[in-house]
């Protein structure tokens, strides 16, 4: 059965042998949490893990607390002790650390008075029944602890999904390097924009290649001329210009 608790190892923020533990949820008040880190509330169980392996002692934890939560014991001691490798954090301190909040029938915990094992040890206090989730049918055989844990493990595994999809790499042998080809209609006004008769900003509307000047002193010549003064002043009427008047006769034919 104990076979079936899980519980994560991923120690993001390691705390030191003489560090203060402390933890609360929302169904511990203040008064409360405040009775249970000057030890007012007598713990009911205790467990000792300092002399333990970190697997012997995560089955010993679940297993403790699973039996405790039967038996309507809710003050519970556990000793964790400050022992480690030479210049390291002590290591079964930080797992009890890191395991305590993922077990869902923990409401709070902190370090016990040096009487009961200073930062060695911790006060536990546990929900109430009235306090732990629902099962469904289905899960009426499995303890509570195997519930909150699987889905604590489960929502874990999503978030870091989430966060690597949010910091994912970009591949740069996956993107071309060649420039994306304009359509049809990018063509067709590059190709405007490029006219030879465009590029100055004087244009008039004649295009000389297609309609080539006609020789002088012809009837051809003098509406060719008459029909560019026209347009001259359409244009500097668009413009907003005043046309110049003048009293210079338009030449007539012969």
């Amino acid at each position: 059965m104990l076979n079936e608790y899980y519980l994560t190892d991923d120690i993001e923020e390691p705390v030191l042998a003489s560090s203060v533990l402390s933890y609360v949820t929302p169904y511990v008040s203040g008064k409360q949490f405040h009775e249970l880190k000057t030890g007012q509330i007598s713990w009911e169980a205790k467990l000792d893990l300092s002399n333990l392996m970190p697997e012997d002692a995560r089955q010993a934890l679940l297993g403790f607390i699973q039996k405790q939560v039967k038996k309507n014991k809710y003050s519970l001691l556990i000793v964790h002790g400050t022992q480690g490798a030479t210049n390291a954090p002590p290591l079964l301190k930080n797992l009890i650390n890191h395991w305590l909040p993922q077990i869902g029938e923990v409401a709070a915990f902190h370090s016990a008075k040096p009487s009961d094992g200073g930062v060695g040890a911790v006060y536990v206090l546990l929900k109430k029944v009235s306090n732990l989730p629902v099962l469904t049918r289905a899960e009426q055989s499995t303890s509570f602890l195997v519930v909150e844990t699987k889905d604590m493990e489960r929502q874990r595994r999503l978030a870091e999904q989430q966060g690597e999809r949010r910091i994912a790499l970009v591949k740069a042998r996956e993107h071309s390097n060649q420039e994306s080809q304009p359509g049809l209609e990018g063509e067709l006004q590059n190709s405007i924009l490029q006219h030879p008769a465009l590029d100055s900003q004087r244009f008039d509307g004649i295009d000389s290649p297609l309609n080539p000047e006609p020789p002088l002193n012809t009837d051809a010549r003098r509406e060719y001329d008459n029909e560019r003064r026209n347009q001259e002043q359409e244009k500097q009427l668009r413009l907003g210009n005043m046309p110049k008047f003048t009293n210079t006769p338009k030449p007539r034919g012969p």
